[in-house]
């Protein structure tokens, strides 16, 4: 057996890690029969707080025979800078391009593409052991390589598998939901051990990819969801060879045992990761309320659940704001939630005390997050039209998500270019102008988070009342001259995206005259608002309040 240098797997390791616990996404999967519309769609958290939270569209392109492609070196964690500012660095690898690449929308990842087709992402846990350094590919790689040449969810799936397959996959466990117009898929792959090299008969990776029953909705949440694979139905699920066979070489397996095969327990050694599964849980209980009851065990939860009753975008957006309100997870009325109910836990979500070792619940609205998405694709549109991509700047609870068609010609510069970063603060932005509102909403969580819900229902709610008639516009131009439609639906998109930017500062000016120095100014006065009763009580409890 070929040796490698205890240091590089080690490093490997340990950036598998540090991703895993960084950047902890949430994915949602919503079948076409599961949606208000008949969309097709696919949510995404990227959670970091170090990383780029740009959105690009990238054009699409023809290739001459025989162009071959540097495999680019695209990191998550960029300190704080934006994509085109950290320019990705060839690794000098190479693979060969083909004749035509689609136009689509990038943001960290890839996350939809003229053809309809769309993805989010979310890390999951994966054996150290599965870790090698030898692949050309990254998950942001395999993203945006199916981005450019899937026209199906299910093509995207054997796309990004067989090129990792055959030129190796370095990064951690991951998962990927795919979706278009037709159906929606789960996709997870991990790395193929230490020892894999180039040229190696065996698989450079292993993954599995899952079917989302029509009428369903699935979730995933920094673990694996992918338990039992019936590998004589490809209708259902699609998956690398040799995986039970690799499983039994590596003593993760035991057929003798009379245990069935598990990828999510044989595989990613994953049983039960309450930070993980109670999302998905989360997720599961509110698209079908009346199987909470039965959704209590959070180690063995179903793959997908069928909806109770069909979900408007309106509904999974709201998903995406969760704090685990109204169960027994709601942190709005603990002593740590402050006078002021506020939800939100900033990290580190575990923290020692004397000793110990204590987790604040992690929840789907996650503060420290880039960016999220809700994708729309649409099988009785044209692609020009139906495929959407709705984006939300900063954490979800309290953005506005606006809409982004993927055929547009180019995005509004305040979403890239005048974006800023985490290192570059600038009015032009509208990510920026999320997040200062979102933020100092932390100031008065109970009051402040009222007056931003009421914006948002203004704003991101006309937006989805008007898409309709948006839409009947767009094809009424697209009959004549399909690119009068896609000008048109530029046009709409970023003079949208710049007239909430500027309502979003004008909001934040109010914020900060309305709630100055404590007080609540309104109707012409200046009122003093106290601490309420039931936490003063709390506090009382506690100990000594003269002392605080």
């Amino acid at each position: 057996m070929r040796k490698k240098t205890f240091m590089a797997i080690s490093l490997v390791m340990l950036l598998l890690v540090a991703s895993v616990g960084a950047h902890a996404c949430t994915s949602i999967l919503v079948t076409p029969d599961a949606s208000v519309d008949g969309s097709a769609s696919v949510t995404h958290t990227c959670d970091s707080g170090n990383s780029p939270f740009e959105i690009v569209k990238v054009p699409a392109q023809d290739w001459e025979p025989g162009t071959m492609i540097d495999v680019l070196y695209l990191p998550q964690y960029t300190l704080g800078n934006q994509m085109h500012e950290y320019a990705a660095t060839p690794t000098g690898n190479q693979i060969p391009q083909v004749a035509h690449t689609y136009g689509y929308i990038k943001a960290l990842f890839g996350v939809i593409n003229e053809k309809q087709v769309a993805i989010g992402e979310t890390s999951i846990s994966s054996r150290r052991d599965s870790v090698n350094p030898n692949g050309f590919f990254d998950i942001t790689n395999l993203s945006i390589l199916a981005m450019e040449r899937a026209a199906t969810a299910r093509e995207a799936v054997q796309i990004m598998g067989e090129l990792a397959e055959k030129y190796g996959y370095k990064d951690g466990g991951e998962e990927l939901s795919v979706a278009d117009p037709y159906e929606c898929w789960v996709f997870e792959m991990v790395g193929p051990g230490p020892l894999w090299e180039q040229g190696d008969d065996a698989p450079g990776a292993y993954w599995v990819a899952q079917r989302v029953p029509d009428g369903h909705v699935a979730a995933s949440a920094n673990a694996s969801v992918i338990r039992e694979i019936d590998f004589d139905d490809p209708d259902n699920f699609l998956f690398s060879p040799g995986i039970v066979e690799y499983a039994i070489e590596q003593g993760w397996y035991a057929p003798d045992s009379g245990e069935p095969f598990s990828w999510r327990l044989h595989f990613c050694n994953s049983v039960h990761v309450p930070s993980s599964d109670r999302r998905v849980w989360r997720v599961l209980c509110l698209a079908a309320p009346s199987l909470a009851d039965t959704l209590t065990d959070e180690a063995n939860l179903p793959f997908s659940v069928p909806v109770d009753k069909k979900l408007s975008l309106n509904d999974i957006n709201t998903i995406q704001r969760d704090h685990y309100e109204d169960t027994q997870f709601d942190g709005r009325y603990s002593i740590t939630a402050g006078p002021w109910n506020n939800p939100r836990r900033y990290r580190g979500l575990s923290f020692q005390v004397d000793g110990k070792r204590y987790s604040w619940q992690r929840m789907i609205a996650q503060v420290q997050c880039e960016y999220s998405i809700t994708t729309q694709s649409r099988h009785w549109l044209p692609d020009e039209i139906g495929a959407v991509v709705w984006y939300g700047a900063a954490n979800p609870d309290l953005t506005c998500y606006v809409p982004l068609y993927a055929s547009m010609t180019e995005l509004a510069p305040c979403l890239n270019t005048e974006a800023g970063s985490h290192q570059k603060f600038t009015r032009d932005s509208y990510w920026w102008a999320i997040s200062a509102v979102s933020t100092y909403a932390d100031l008065k969580w109970s009051y402040m988070s009222k007056d931003i819900q009421k914006c948002i229902d203004e704003y991101e709610g006309r937006a989805i009342d008007y898409q309709s008639t948006i839409e009947a516009a767009a094809l009424e131009l697209y009959a004549k001259d399909p690119e009068r439609a896609i000008d048109f639906l530029t046009t709409y998109c970023n003079r949208n995206v710049e007239t909430v930017r500027n309502a979003w500062w004008e909001l934040l000016d109010y914020l900060i005259w309305k709630y100055n120095m404590g007080f609540v100014t309104e109707n012409g006065r200046v009122n003093s608002v106290s601490y309420p009763t039931d936490w003063l009580r709390r506090v009382v409890e506690l100990d000594e309040p003269d002392h605080y």
